[in-house]
C-alpha cells in the first residue's frame, strides 16, 4: 500500500490540502479532484477478492489421511490437529467434510471430550447420504454417539468463560462507567482531559491487585501470524476443535458461538485480501464492518456533523458503554498536531481502503455511485487511522518454556480498541498493569493508592526502570503527540540498575516473598498463592514509603515485574517444551 500512497500523494496538490481543516473536508477534496480519482480507478485494489484461502478437496484429505495415521498409532493429540486442518479445507456440505468431522469425533471420544465429540458426530450425521457406504458410516457414529452420551453423564466439561466469570461475579462495577468497578471512576481538566481516578472513600487503601476495569473491545484483530492457531472473534488460543468459516480458511473459531458472532462482521471480509493491510489499517477495517452500514447510515448526519468539527450529541443516560460506535469515534485523533504530509498520507490510505471495500464488497451497495455515501465512508476511516495508533493497544499472550522458564514472555497476537481503557494516561512509573483473557483486558491496582480521586494510570510501552528519558520522550512523541510530565521525567528516575538494592528507603523482610521469588528466578512455575505473598509484600512496602515520588528499590522492582509475571502465567498463557 505504501508505494500506492506515495505515488498518489505526488499529484495531489499539497498547498491546496493544507487548507483543509477537517476529516471530512480532507476527503471531499481528494475524491472530487480528477487526477487522483482517475489514479485510484486505474490502480489495483487493496482489497481484492483473495484467492490464498479457498477451501480444497485435496489438502482436507491429505490432512485427513495423516489425522488416521496418527490415529492408528494411538497419538490422539497429534490426529486431533490433522482432523481439525481436515476441517478446515472441507468444503461445505461435502462429503469430505463429514469425513472429517466423524474422524474427529472418534479422536474426541478417545481424549474423553464427550461433549465436543457430540457435536462433530450430529454434524457428520446431517451430511450423509443414504448410499450403502453411508449407511454402513452411519451406524458406527450412532453407535459412538450412544457411548458418548453414558460417558457424558459424569463429565463436567470447563467452560473458557468460567475465569472471567469468577473475576466480574466477585466485583460490583461502577453504574456510569459499566466496565470500571467501584473502585474508580472518569474526571476531566483541562490539562489531562478525561482521565481515570481512584474512588475510595474509605479509611483504608486500596491495595495491590485490586481490580479497576474489566472491559471486551469495542473490535479485535489477530496478527496473521496467529491466524492458524487463535480464535477469530475472541483471540484465545484454540485447544481441542476449530470451526471454520464455510467460505473461507482464514477464519477459525473456538466455538459456534464463536463463529456465529463473527457472521455480521467476517462476511464482508471473508473474500478479501486482507496481508496489503497493517495492523491498524485492518483493525480500522474491522471497526466498520462490525459497526454495520445500517448504523453508519441511520448516524449519518451526527457523524458527519463530527467529522466536520463540531461534537457529537451526549447520551442522555450518561452512560458510557464500551460497545457504543460513538464513543469509539470519539477518541482523540490528535489531527491538529499531524503534519500536512503525515495527514495527506493517511488521507490517502483512507481512500485506498474506503473505495476499495466499497467496490469488492455489498457493505455498501449505495455508495458504489454516490461521492456522498464515499466521501461519509472514507471520513470515518480517515478518523480511525488517526486515533487507533494512540488509543488501540496491543493484545499478547503469555508463552510459558517449560525446559527454559526464564525465556517466557508475552508475544503478541493481535490487537483491540477498548472504549474506556483507552481513557488512562500514562506514566513511566505506572500504578495499574494490565492482561488478557482472550480479548478481555483486565486492569489491577500494581500499587497502593492511599487517596480517594488519585489518578489511574497506565504505561504506554516506555518504563523508567528500562528506558532512559530521551528514548520515552521520543516515542511517546512521534506515536501519542505529548510530551511526557510523569514524575520519573520531571525527576529523571534512574535505570533499574542504578536502583537501590533494598526495597528503597526502608529495609522490608519478607520471608515468604523471598521464597516465591527464588522459585519463580530458578524457574519454577507459579503457585496461585504467589499472587497474594506479592501483593502482600507490595502493599507492605508501600504502607513503608506511601510517597508517589519516592524512588523504591530493587526488591521493589522485582516485586512488580514477579507479581506481572505471576499473573500472565494464570491468564492468558500457553505452556510449551520449546
Amino acid at each position: 500500500m505504501q508505494s500506492l500512497v506515495n505515488l498518489a500523494s505526488n499529484i495531489i496538490d499539497q498547498e491546496k490540502f493544507s487548507l483543509c481543516s477537517n476529516d471530512y473536508s480532507r476527503i471531499q477534496f481528494l475524491l472530487t479532484t480528477s487526477e487522483f480519482l482517475s489514479f485510484i480507478q486505474k490502480s489495483p485494489a487493496i482489497l481484492d477478492e483473495q484467492t490464498t484461502h479457498s477451501k480444497c478437496l485435496k489438502t482436507s484429505n491429505e490432512y485427513r489421511e495423516k489425522g488416521n495415521q496418527s490415529y492408528a498409532s494411538q497419538n490422539n493429540r497429534q490426529a486431533l490437529v490433522f482432523y481439525n486442518q481436515a476441517v478446515r479445507y472441507a468444503p461445505s456440505y461435502s462429503h469430505e467434510l463429514s469425513l472429517a468431522l466423524g474422524n474427529r469425533s472418534a479422536t474426541l471420544f478417545n481424549l474423553k471430550q464427550y461433549h465436543l465429540a457430540i457435536e462433530d458426530i450430529h454434524r457428520a450425521l446431517d451430511l450423509l447420504s443414504f448410499d450403502e457406504e453411508d449407511d454402513a458410516r452411519r451406524q458406527r457414529l450412532e453407535q459412538r454417539l450412544y457411548q458418548c452420551l453414558q460417558n457424558k453423564k459424569n463429565e463436567n466439561p470447563p467452560t473458557q468463560d468460567n475465569q472471567l466469570d469468577e473475576l466480574k461475579s466477585n466485583e460490583t462495577f461502577n453504574s456510569n462507567y459499566p466496565s470500571l468497578t467501584t473502585h474508580a471512576t472518569i474526571e476531566t481538566s483541562v490539562d489531562r482531559g478525561r482521565h481515570v481516578v481512584s474512588n475510595n472513600s474509605s479509611s483504608t487503601s486500596l491495595k495491590p491487585g485490586t481490580i479497576i476495569l474489566i472491559e471486551k473491545p469495542y473490535a479485535s484483530v489477530l496478527l496473521p501470524s496467529a491466524w492458524s492457531t487463535h480464535c477469530h472473534t475472541c483471540l484465545r488460543r484454540i485447544e481441542f476443535v476449530l470451526f471454520a468459516c464455510s467460505q473461507c480458511t482464514r477464519a477459525i473459531y473456538c466455538s459456534f458461538n464463536c463463529l456465529q458472532d463473527s457472521i455480521a462482521w467476517h462476511a464482508f471480509e471473508c473474500r478479501l485480501s486482507l496481508e496489503a493491510l497493517d495492523k491498524m489499517q485492518l483493525l480500522t477495517l474491522r471497526l466498520l464492518t462490525k459497526t454495520g452500514w445500517q448504523y453508519l447510515y441511520k448516524n449519518k448526519v451526527s457523524f458527519e456533523n463530527y467529522l466536520q468539527g463540531n461534537s457529537i450529541e451526549q447520551s442522555e443516560e450518561n452512560i458510557y458503554q464500551w460497545d457504543k460506535y460513538e464513543n469509539i469515534l470519539r477518541l482523540e485523533t490528535n489531527s491538529t498536531k499531524r503534519s500536512n504530509d503525515d495527514l495527506l498520507h493517511r488521507s490517502i490510505q483512507a481512500c485506498l481502503i474506503g473505495i476499495s471495500l466499497i467496490n469488492n464488497t455489498s457493505f455498501c451497495q449505495y455508495a458504489f455511485d454516490n461521492i456522498d455515501y464515499q466521501i461519509y465512508i472514507c471520513s470515518l476511516i480517515l478518523s480511525h487511522l488517526q486515533a487507533l495508533p494512540c488509543n488501540a493497544h496491543e493484545i499478547s499472550e503469555f508463552v510459558y518454556h517449560r525446559l527454559s522458564p526464564l525465556t517466557s514472555s508475552c508475544q503478541e497476537i493481535g490487537a483491540g480498541i477498548y472504549a474506556t481503557l483507552s481513557l488512562f494516561n500514562h506514566s513511566c512509573n505506572p500504578n495499574v498493569i494490565r492482561n488478557f483473557l482472550g480479548d478481555t483486558v483486565i486492569v489491577r491496582l500494581l500499587r497502593s493508592i492511599p487517596s480517594d480521586r488519585m489518578e489511574l494510570v497506565d504505561n504506554y510501552g516506555c518504563l523508567s526502570a528500562t528506558m532512559s528519558k530521551h528514548e520515552r520522550q521520543t516515542k511517546l512523541l512521534e506515536q501519542y503527540h505529548f510530551q511526557c510530565q510523569c514524575q520519573p521525567c520531571i525527576d529523571q528516575w534512574p535505570h533499574y540498575d542504578q536502583l537501590p538494592d533494598g526495597t528503597g528507603e526502608k529495609t522490608i523482610d519478607s520471608k515468604e516473598f523471598d521464597e516465591a521469588f527464588q522459585r519463580l528466578i530458578q524457574g519454577n512455575p507459579p503457585d496461585k498463592s504467589d499472587l497474594n505473598v506479592y501483593e502482600n509484600f507490595l502493599q507492605q512496602c508501600d504502607e513503608q514509603m506511601p510517597s508517589e515520588t519516592c524512588i523504591k528499590g530493587k526488591v521493589y522492582n522485582n516485586a512488580q515485574e514477579a507479581y506481572k509475571q505471576c499473573l500472565n502465567f494464570f491468564s492468558h498463557s500457553i505452556h510449551t517444551e520449546d
